[in-house]
């Protein structure tokens, strides 16, 4: 090839990767771990308060007694849990499995999260719940009764910078 066809070429790979760049979509934030993020204009996210509780499909309830930082923030995050089943009694024993997801970047953390039981029935300390950049982030939280079915929950929080 010449030169020129190989200048050419080179141009229009440089236009086709400018092209497919254009065709990501745009949420309004920017996705570096270092970037702001606004989440005053996020509607997907759960309103952290002491207590915030949610039901599995099996009936399973999640209760976050408290979190260190409350509300959760970017870093190391711990959640006190309470964990019952349908009927209302604390699930003592139970395999805990705790997920930290960001939903618009499709990746979670590498640090998993240390789960520890309680002192009381049916609780469980979380620690290690690295959020370690700014956006919405989905903490799934699956209890597994012993000798029992599993079920989860999701509590979304946005994360700003």
């Amino acid at each position: 090839m010449t030169r020129v066809c190989l200048a050419r070429v080179g141009l229009a790979l440089a236009a086709a990767s400018l092209v497919a760049g254009v065709g990501c979509s745009d949420d309004g934030h920017a996705h570096f771990a270092d970037a702001g993020y606004d989440c005053s204009i996020e509607d997907r996210d759960d309103t952290f308060v002491a207590g915030l509780e949610k039901t599995g499909a099996g009936g399973v309830r999640i209760r976050i007694t408290s979190a260190v930082p409350a509300p959760p923030q970017r870093g190391d995050n711990t959640f006190n849990l309470e964990v019952f089943d349908g009927a209302g009694a604390p699930i003592s024993g139970a395999s805990i499995d705790v997920t930290p997801f960001m939903p618009d970047h499709r990746h979670g953390t590498s640090i998993a999260p240390v789960i520890a039981p309680g002192a009381a029935p049916g609780s469980y300390a979380v620690s290690m719940i690295n959020l370690w950049m700014p956006g919405l982030w989905e903490i799934t939280i699956e209890a597994t009764p012993a000798g029992g079915m599993a079920d989860e929950v999701v509590f979304r929080f946005c994360i700003a910078s």
